[in-house]
This record gives C-alpha cells, sequence and structure tokens, in this order.
C-alpha cells in the first residue's frame, strides 16, 4: 500500500482531531522537498473526497474539519494563499451547515460556536463582512436566555468591529478573546478547530498593529533617604501608563534583597487594567538590621513589569531599580545642624552693613542675604532627595562665602568712614568757600561805593 493510500485509511478510520494531525504529520517525514509536495498535492486530493463524501453523508462537522486540516497541509506544504482560502470557505460553510443542525436539535450552545468558528475561519480568508452570515443565521432564533451561546456569538462580531475601517475599536479585540477563553473554547467544537481560532484572532491583532495606541509603564519610587542600619523604613512603589493605550492584566514583581527584611508589604503588584494616566501603588516598610561592619550599604531592589496592550500583545520590561543607601549614622540631621550653625554666622557677619550710611552698599548687602537663602534653600532640597555629598558641596560654599564676609565687611565699613570724613572735610570747605565768597562781595560793594 503506497503512503498516501495508507494516509487516506487512516484519514478514514479517525475520530478524533488528534488521529488526524498525528496523520497529516507523517508528512513531515519525507525528506525529499519534491517527493513530499508530491504526496501532500495526492493527500489534498484524498482529503476533499473524503470530505466530500462526509458531507452526502450529513457529517457537517467532520466534513468540515477535513475540509480545515487540507488548508492546514496547504499551508504547511504548499504555500497557496488562495487553494488554502478556498478550503478554509468549504471549511465554514460546512460549519455553518452543523449550526443549523444544532439548532434543529435545540442545542443553542452548539449551533452558536460552529457558527462562531465559521465566522472565524472567513475572517482568515479576509472576509471581514461576518456580520451577514451571523445575521442571517440569528433570524429568527432566541440566544438571549444562553449567556455562552450569546457570547460565543458575539466573538465574530467583535473581531470584525475592531478592524471596522469606518470606526475601529481595537477594544472588542479583547472582549472577544476573553469570550473565546471563557466560552468557546469549551465547547466541543473548538477542539478540532483551535489553530483556527488562535489564527483569526491573530488576524485580527495584526491588522490592527499600525491603528492603535499602546501603554508605556514606568516605576516612580519614593523611600526615606536618610536610612541608618537598625532602623525601619518605607519604600513606595508606584507604576504609572504613560503611554497613550491601556494595559491590562498588569502584574509587577519587586524584588526584595536578601539584606532586608520584609516587615509589612507584599513583592508583587497585580491588577487587571491600568488605564491611561491611571497608577497603581505597593508600599513596604523594611530593615536592614546590619551592614556587616561597612559605613554605608547601597541597596538595590529592581522591578519588572508584564503587561498586555489592547491588541493583546505580551510585553515584559524591566523598570529599573531603587537604590537606597543605608547608613551606620544620620546624615540629613548633621548635614542641617551645620548649615543652621553657617547661616546664623554669615547673618551675623553681614548685618554691620545695615548701619553704614552709604546708599551704593545697601543693594550689596540685600544681594548678600539673596545668595545666602538660594545656597539654604538649594542644600535643604538636596537633603530632602537625598543628594547628601551635593548637600554638602553646598555647605562647603557657604563656608567660603563665610570666609570673604568678614573682610569684606571690614573694608565697607572702613571706606565708609573714610566716606563720611571726606563728606565732613567737603562740608567745612564748602562753608569756608562761602564764606570767602561773602567777603568778597562786601569788599566789591565798598569799592564800588
Amino acid at each position: 500500500m503506497s503512503f498516501v493510500n495508507e494516509l487516506f485509511e487512516r484519514l478514514s478510520k479517525s475520530t478524533t482531531a488528534n488521529d488526524v494531525q498525528e496523520a497529516l504529520a507523517s508528512l513531515k517525514s519525507i525528506q525529499d522537498p519534491t517527493e513530499r509536495a508530491r504526496a501532500a498535492s495526492e493527500t489534498i486530493s484524498l482529503i476533499d473526497k473524503y470530505a466530500r463524501e462526509l458531507l452526502g453523508r450529513g457529517q457537517y462537522k467532520n466534513a468540515a474539519y477535513q475540509f480545515f486540516s487540507g488548508a492546514q497541509l496547504i499551508q504547511q506544504f504548499l504555500s497557496d494563499p488562495n487553494s488554502e482560502n478556498q478550503w478554509l470557505s468549504a471549511s465554514a460553510d460546512a460549519l455553518a451547515k452543523a449550526a443549523q443542525e444544532h439548532i434543529s436539535w435545540k442545542d443553542l450552545l452548539g449551533g452558536a460556536a460552529c457558527m462562531a468558528i465559521a465566522s472565524l475561519l472567513r475572517i482568515q480568508t479576509g472576509d471581514w463582512n461576518v456580520s451577514q452570515h451571523l445575521d442571517a443565521f440569528i433570524k429568527g432564533h432566541d440566544f438571549s436566555a444562553d449567556q455562552p451561546a450569546t457570547a460565543c456569538l458575539y466573538i465574530p462580531y467583535d473581531l470584525a468591529a475592531a478592524v471596522n475601517p469606518e470606526n475601529p475599536n481595537p477594544s472588542s479585540l479583547q472582549r472577544a478573546s476573553n469570550y473565546t477563553e471563557s466560552y468557546l473554547l469549551n465547547t466541543k467544537p473548538a477542539a478540532m478547530f483551535y489553530e483556527g481560532i488562535k489564527r483569526a484572532i491573530e488576524t485580527t491583532r495584526l491588522k490592527l498593529m499600525d491603528s492603535v495606541k499602546f501603554p508605556s509603564i514606568r516605576a516612580v519610587y519614593e523611600f526615606d533617604h536618610d536610612v541608618i542600619f537598625g532602623e525601619q523604613f518605607t519604600l513606595t512603589v508606584k507604576l504609572e501608563n504613560v503611554g497613550e493605550g491601556p494595559a491590562a492584566e498588569v502584574s509587577a514583581n519587586i524584588k526584595i534583597p536578601s539584606t532586608l527584611t520584609i516587615i509589612s508589604g507584599s513583592d508583587s503588584i497585580s491588577v487587571p487594567q491600568l488605564g491611561v494616566g491611571a497608577q497603581t501603588t505597593a508600599e513596604f516598610i523594611l530593615l536592614c538590621s546590619s551592614g556587616e561592619g561597612k559605613e554605608e550599604l547601597s541597596v538595590e531592589i529592581p522591578v519588572h513589569v508584564d503587561f498586555q496592550d489592547i491588541l493583546l500583545n505580551k510585553n515584559s520590561v524591566s523598570l529599573g531599580s531603587a537604590f537606597i543607601p543605608i547608613r551606620s549614622e544620620k546624615k540629613a540631621q548633621k548635614i542641617l545642624d551645620q548649615l543652621r550653625i553657617i547661616e546664623n554666622a554669615i547673618s551675623e557677619g553681614i548685618s554691620p552693613l545695615k548701619s553704614l550710611s552709604i546708599s551704593e552698599i545697601q543693594p550689596l548687602s540685600s544681594s548678600l542675604h539673596t545668595i545666602l537663602s538660594n545656597i539654604s534653600s538649594t542644600i535643604k532640597d538636596n537633603i530632602q532627595e537625598g543628594d547628601f555629598s551635593v548637600a554638602s558641596n553646598g555647605i562647603n560654599q557657604l563656608k567660603q562665602m563665610q570666609g570673604f564676609i568678614t573682610p569684606l565687611v571690614k573694608f565697607l565699613s572702613q571706606y565708609s568712614e573714610l566716606y563720611q570724613k571726606m563728606g565732613e572735610d567737603f562740608q567745612v570747605i564748602k562753608e569756608n568757600t562761602e564764606n570767602l565768597i561773602k567777603s568778597l562781595d562786601d569788599i566789591e560793594k565798598q569799592l564800588s561805593s
């Protein structure tokens, strides 16, 4: 018996989808490409003959599966899209007849499932106008009392709505996928057409790729910046969708290292949906009991997130890490104490300028106060953000400022005294000059008389 006849014998006796798939997989064992293509063509002819025999006997679901298997075989071995679509259409037509048959048995779910699968096979061929087939099928039947049946029929409607050129609705792809998992794949016909159902959803997803907006998730870390060994501290991890589309099935893993003890909090965040601009938060109370003899220990806490976009693409992204320094002593209060001492010293050093009588010196006094205030404010911001090295640099700047304040004030005070003495001398010269002019006027008057 030839390979093809033996395969046909196996196909004709098969009662399950697995048997047929196993038979078709035998073609892959043929190594020679030419021989494999010839065997595939002959097998397709036999499948077509067998499928039509099944149609004649009214075994519509089995016939539909044979046509579908032929389409798969063409895709794998012959790469002929037109022929593949013809076989998918033949499978869809057979399933539509099976759907009517189930309705006559008053099996609404079976009928709805067969019709839904038929529509999904048509979508694979590029026929998005599946509503005309569905409308004709639904007409005259009431599916409203059967939720699974209604959900099955919604699936192809939703996929067609997702790619509607006038008003695309990508969110309906998610609903179709949910209904597929919850209802359609739980019905008996679906097991035979599992690949076809999944391919229809994938076809929809690919068609939508250029017309949808996608999510982007970032992590924001908030924690105490001045933490010492043996002291509890709080870490907050916020996930925010900063993209243009919603994220679904969001699951973030927060990897707390073994050097930290978790007093409270969960090491994961899980939310079914994170809309555009939405946030979700996890909060921990942590403790680092020992620095193992070190003055400072930097602890890294990485965050990784998995989520789906509206086209069911699965995304797995690293969101970076929180780097938390833990020390043997507090730094913030130490720097703040230094800042307070230097601020007072500089303010006291500048204060004599206020009493100087020269008007040009007053703006200088005001400018020095402004500079002091700006540097002090920046240092406090650095401490708040945990940038203690930068804050220490600011302290050094103030120390330099303090160093030149005393000689500057001394010089300006001397200048002010000199300026005042010059003013007094100028007043004497002015009075003497006025007296001289008056005397000269008197002399002139006497001479005139």
